[in-house]
């Protein structure tokens, strides 16, 4: 019996700079949700912030984000695989 077997492609990793910023907040002004706000105004959502520990003492610090990013609708999304905290300049 010959099967075919489909390899599911892992998204590339990319690498972004920018800020830790609030993007939603529950009825008691607790934050729900964060994005990295970009140097070139792009904001991207973080789809996994639930599971990454130190991000929230990271909110409006400066940082280096590794992931996986994806369009939906009008957001651009990051799954991110690691984040730490970085100065902002031209280079990478």
């Amino acid at each position: 019996m010959n099967k075919k077997v489909q390899l599911l492609k892992e998204p590339a990793m990319e690498r972004i700079k920018g800020i830790v910023v609030p993007t939603d907040w529950d009825s008691n002004g607790n934050v729900i949700s964060l994005a990295i706000a970009t140097g070139d105004e792009q904001e991207y959502l973080i789809e996994n912030h639930q599971q990454i520990a130190n991000l929230w003492t990271l909110l409006r610090q400066e940082v280096i984000v590794m992931g996986s990013i994806k369009s939906r609708k009008k957001h651009m999304i990051i799954k991110v695989a690691k984040i730490q905290r970085g100065e902002m300049n031209n280079s990478y």
